[in-house]
């Protein structure tokens, strides 16, 4: 059966603690989720709470003009 398609979507890795991949895959093993949509989700919600204007606290520092 073919998969619903998703949307512009990006490939992301990252490696986990054993104990939380073991958890992971007993997650997937009781849900009808996939690995993959569970990893996203959970990115996606974290991703949602985090302010990038309060991060981005870069200031231009003055420069001497060259003569």
């Amino acid at each position: 059966m073919a998969r619903m398609h998703k949307g512009d979507r990006h490939v992301v890795t990252a490696k986990i603690p054993r104990a939380d991949a073991d958890k992971l895959r007993r997650v997937v093993e009781l849900t009808a989720e996939t690995r993959s949509d569970i990893v996203a989700r959970l990115l996606h919600e974290h991703l949602q709470t985090i302010d990038l204007e309060a991060l981005d606290t870069h200031e231009t520092l003055p420069m001497a003009k060259a003569s």
